[in-house]
């Protein structure tokens, strides 16, 4: 077995136990043997129904936020091509709160940031591109302008909204798992996992993408056609994860470029080991997040976007410092 098949498989295993451990570990902590020895106890019940949904989430939004970063980096190429960056979650969440004050149902919440974010994002790339070209930097700077114009959008719906409306919108802000219930849990899981299984089935294509569109074309490749494949998909994982979770920023932009340093850039092995990454990330930050402030004196979580943040953004600047060309890709 070669080394990345083995980190592979170690990232995989580490899926597999340590969010199941958290929610053990999470205080107050609960003896595993309590599941079948007394499963119908309160403490049993929690587990099940709070704590488990919770770390499975997490690994989810991870995942889904890791591929989105790792694909817009690829088509793109560029070392700052992140979902938070180019727009995408401006148009998810303002596509969320939008449904919210017009009192959608909950299944229809996703789906309102998903047609919002992939709206945007095309409008952004149409707006981005010169005779059929895309220039990426102008994508870049119009989608840090089009973020600040929504969230100014979502701020004026905000104060409009009624009291339950302003909570639901606050969450989106700062960035939360409490949206833990196991069919939100099943909604997210769908979306995630179609999106990643075809992401992967396009690995080589997005090998060629990462050349260059010209060398891209040159290996047979339909590069119109599979970035517009891409833009529906990551619209998809960041209008879903948006909706469900809010705004949780820096995992799709650092963790696909600690993968490449891990795995390689062959997206082969880059997109299961990003997804994998990404949510063992999101799940240790949430931990982190619901005990860092929980002393006695405080009683209080902080929200896992803060988390991410504190910990994303200096691991970014350290990596761009290491790089001597000042480049990540």
């Amino acid at each position: 077995m070669s080394k990345n098949n083995l980190k592979l498989l170690l990232l995989c295993l580490a899926v597999l136990i340590l969010p199941i451990a958290l929610a053990f570990l999470t205080r107050p902590m609960i003896a595993p043997s309590l599941l079948w020895t007394a499963p119908h106890d309160l403490d049993a019940t929690l587990f099940w129904t709070l704590r488990l949904p919770r770390q499975v989430l997490a690994v989810l939004i991870g995942a889904a936020l890791s591929l989105s970063g790792v694909s817009f980096q690829s088509i793109l190429r560029n070392p700052l091509a992140d979902p938070y960056i180019l727009g995408v979650s401006g148009g998810a969440a303002l596509g969320y709160v939008l449904a919210v004050a017009l009192g959608l149902p909950l299944f229809f919440q996703p789906i309102a940031g998903f047609a919002l974010a992939l709206t945007c994002l095309l409008g952004l790339y149409r707006l981005a591109s010169s005779e059929g070209v895309l220039a990426t930097l102008n994508l870049l700077l119009i989608g840090v302008i089009f973020n600040s114009f929504s969230f100014a959008i979502i701020l004026v719906i905000n104060a409009l909204a009624n009291f339950g409306q302003a909570h639901q919108i606050l969450n989106l802000l700062l960035g939360s798992l409490d949206a833990y219930a196991w069919p939100r849990v099943a909604l997210m899981a769908v979306f995630t996992i179609a999106s990643g299984v075809i992401l992967f089935s396009r690995a080589d294509r997005l090998n060629a993408l990462s050349l260059g569109d010209e060398e891209a074309f040159h290996l047979g490749v339909n590069v119109e056609r599979e970035k517009r494949l891409v833009f529906i998909l990551t619209s998809l994982l960041v209008g879903a994860s948006v909706s469900l979770c809010g705004l949780i920023g820096f995992v799709g932009l650092f963790v696909p470029h600690l993968t490449r340093l891990l795995v390689g850039a062959d997206h082969r092995r880059l997109l299961p080991a990003a997804a994998l990454f990404g949510g063992l990330f999101l799940s240790m930050s949430d931990f982190l997040a619901c005990h860092l402030l929980s002393w006695d004196t405080l009683h209080t979580t902080l929200p896992v976007g803060v988390i991410t943040a504190l910990i994303g953004a200096p691991i970014f600047v350290w990596m761009v410092r290491r790089n001597a060309s000042g480049r990540l890709l």
